[in-house]
């Protein structure tokens, strides 16, 4: 089980990266996300909150995956892609955070052992 949360928060993180960047966002917002802000410490509850959103976006990457082995051409690719954009964006925000957040999040985590441990521990309990 820990390999797959661990590998769902990977996914996650690069769902959200995959999503946005190159999805007719502006590119202001694309060169914020290239340098997120995070605040010196994430509190549990901010670690929780960002569980719930990245298990919500992996769930996005898998139906989209799902979807696109039936789409029948491009076109439809593409328009499960930008469904699959706002879903994600939805999910992201609907638990209260921002896509920027979200993305700086999970570049912390990728960067400190530690912070990505406590993440992937509070996946695998809301996950079960």
């Amino acid at each position: 089980m820990p390999q797959q949360i661990r590998s769902s928060l990977a996914i996650a993180g690069a769902t959200a990266a995959a999503l946005f960047m190159g999805a007719g966002l502006s590119g202001a917002h694309a060169q914020q996300q290239q340098q997120p802000v995070m605040p010196p410490e994430l509190t549990q509850g901010q670690i929780e909150t960002f569980a719930d959103a990245a298990l919500e976006v992996r769930q996005v990457q898998e139906d989209l995956n799902a979807q696109m082995q039936g789409a029948p051409d491009a076109q439809e690719v593409q328009q499960l892609q930008q469904q699959a954009q706002q879903e994600a964006q939805q999910a992201i925000e609907g638990n209260g955070l921002s896509v920027d957040e979200y993305n700086a999040i999970v570049q912390a985590a990728n960067q400190d052992p530690q912070l990505y441990a406590m993440i992937v521990e509070v996946m695998e309990q809301k996950a079960q």
